[in-house]
């Protein structure tokens, strides 16, 4: 080997060892889906019965052209005897570019100016930094419609297999698992599914990034009124049943047991005040009585998230932006948009439920640490460079 080739490998060594791989998991509607359609029925003559795969989420002109048609398409089934859920008859899912990020740097690539783009910033920053995709930079999307022990998917199993298969290709070295949004909640779950041998062989770093610890206020409008999250053109009440379906949407929920919410009351009516621990009569309240079945199973998945995941962590949040803590339906017409309190958080996670990784701190069974921003949203957080330097400063790189 000529001499200048040898110098350059060996100052290239370095630079290629310091890079921890990463497996990114994204937030709740936060990377792409996909559907095929084979449907005996349809909600109207001119939706599609049949369909090869296509994206479901997010088509931005079909939800907003064809409301009916999308929600009949994405909305699951739920058992009521069991609470668990599956897809509507003749329609398969999927969540696209397994192991990559494609799927969730931007959301919608038909929608110019990278207008839906999530992880898009982040992995730009990453590469720059020497990082590269589907080798050291992976990415572990999944139906965001479905909790981790559903019956419909096998997230758990895949997340393994692809930390197992990335940690292995890169020569042994262990992975940092960065997280946004409900993605925290999902990582948190399967770490604590782990062995402790295999997280000291498999896993570096834990990074949740404005992890709903605890779940957010914002979710009992979803349940009573829907929440069609500011998109132009779309009502509210008639997306309402598709949100419902959800499993994730229960995750999400105030956490009934949590001593955060306490005595919080979320939901005001006329006659009636609801706290997280009413979900009972809430959900009789609005005419949502399977929402019941649901949530108690869904809400026994992340007890005590404030113990930690048993590895090292750092926890990222912002706060000083106006956060949705209640509502009141002032006639009590749950179809009606409510009155809103404000408190503090992110925007849409409430900083009660954020800084439960607080907590961390005081676990023994491996260090943790939290990293907290100003007036930053809760979906700026995984596009604004202060917290993308941050990250990078994490996995020892230099600020960009």
């Amino acid at each position: 080997m000529a001499q200048w080739a040898l110098l350059l490998l060996l100052q290239l060594v370095p630079i290629i060892s310091a890079l921890t791989p990463i497996v990114i998991i994204p937030g709740d509607g936060s990377n792409q889906l996909e559907a095929k359609l084979d449907k005996a029925t349809a909600p109207a003559f001119y939706c599609s019965k049949k369909d090869d795969w296509y994206r479901l989420w997010l088509k931005t002109v079909d939800l907003i052209a064809s409301t009916t048609c999308w929600c009949d398409n994405i909305r699951l089934v739920v058992n009521e005897t069991t609470g668990f859920a599956s897809n509507v008859p003749g329609v398969q899912t999927r969540a696209p570019y397994w192991g990559s990020t494609e799927g969730f740097e931007e959301l919608d690539p038909s929608i110019p100016g990278h207008a839906t783009a999530a992880f898009r910033n982040m992995v730009i920053a990453l590469e720059n930094a020497g990082y590269k995709k589907n080798v050291t930079l992976r990415g572990a999307p999944y139906d965001f419609r479905y909790t981790p022990d559903s019956r419909e998917i096998s997230y758990m199993s895949d997340l393994k297999a692809l930390i197992e298969a990335t940690v292995s290709e890169n020569g042994g070295a262990k992975i940092t698992i960065i997280t946004h949004s409900m993605g925290g909640l999902h990582g948190l779950y399967f770490l604590r599914q782990q062995t402790t041998e295999w997280k000291n062989q498999h896993v570096a770093k834990f990074v949740p990034i404005s992890a709903p610890w605890v779940g957010a206020a914002k979710e009992a409008r979803l349940f009573a009124t829907g929440d069609n999250e500011g998109i132009p053109g779309v009502s509210a009440s008639k997306i309402r049943d598709e949100q419902r379906s959800y499993e994730t949407n229960h995750w999400l929920y105030p956490a009934p047991k949590s001593p955060v919410w306490a005595d919080q009351v979320l939901v005001t009516t006329p006659t009636a005040n609801y706290t997280a621990s009413d979900t009972d009569s809430f959900f009789q309240a609005i005419n949502y009585p399977v929402g019941s079945i649901v949530h108690k199973r869904v809400a026994e998945l992340l007890p005590h998230p404030e113990t930690g995941p048993g590895v090292e962590a750092v926890c990222l949040y912002s706060s000083g932006v106006d956060t949705i803590v209640s509502f009141n339906y002032t006639d009590g017409n749950f179809d009606k948009t409510p009155k809103s309190t404000l408190g503090d958080g992110d925007g849409t996670v409430n900083l009660r439920s954020l800084r439960v990784c607080d907590g961390w701190n005081s676990t023994q069974d491996a260090e943790a640490s939290i990293q907290t921003f100003s007036k930053i949203s809760h979906s700026d957080m995984i596009m604004d460079m202060k917290v993308i330097n941050a990250v990078l400063e994490i996995l020892g790189l230099p600020a960009q």
